[in-house]
């Protein structure tokens, strides 16, 4: 009679669980057809230097997967990614949305802060008002957030450029590309595709 070791089969069991893993399904790409993809973004003829790109997938199209995503470096570039860094997009139509923002000064947030620094921010508020009684203002109405760790941020591209689904810029994936988008001060967006 022949006795199996359990700790055996264990061990067996395992290996094959790893071998196929690697083999079928949980290595890169993971059966996705992505390309590598790069470019740079630039905004009123200068690099975007912080930010964020997004490429997601048109169904409406028939390009079906996860979105691929790019941080955008302080010389404009990035380089997309899907399910590992620099893997690329998935090959096909997609909608592209462009996030471009810059870090606010220390001194210059708290300007914007009537808790923090009152004098400062009624300074501010009094030179805004001057402005606009002399019929213009020096920055329209910026859009500011606050991340997580509680610095400050200021939009430097259109907030309407953000949202894939709305931002009007659509590129085709046809194997490695790179794409690189200029927003002029209009608003009008040209790619290089």
């Amino acid at each position: 009679m022949i006795t199996i070791n359990p700790t055996f089969v264990r061990c067996v069991a395992m290996f094959l669980t790893a071998a196929l893993t690697t083999i079928v399904g949980c290595g890169p790409g993971n059966g996705l057809n992505l390309a590598k993809v790069s470019g740079k973004v630039t905004y009123k003829g200068q690099p975007v230097k912080n930010g964020t790109v997004f490429f997601m997938p048109d169904e409406s199209k028939g390009t079906v997967g996860p979105p691929a995503v790019g941080s955008i470096v302080s010389d404009g570039s990035f380089i997309m990614s899907t399910e590992s860094a620099g893997d690329g997009a998935i090959l096909g139509h997609h909608k592209v949305g462009i996030t471009g923002v810059e870090p606010i000064a220390e001194s210059e947030a708290a300007a914007l802060d009537p808790e923090k620094d009152p004098a400062n921010y009624m300074k501010a508020k009094g030179q805004a008002v001057i402005q606009a009684q002399r019929g213009g203002s020096k920055k329209k109405d910026e859009a500011i957030f606050t991340d997580k760790g509680g610095k400050k941020y200021r939009y430097v591209v259109p907030m309407k450029f953000s949202n894939p689904a709305e931002s009007g810029i659509f590129v085709k994936v046809d194997g490695a590309e790179t794409f690189n988008f200029d927003i002029d001060e209009s608003g009008k967006v040209t790619t290089n595709q």
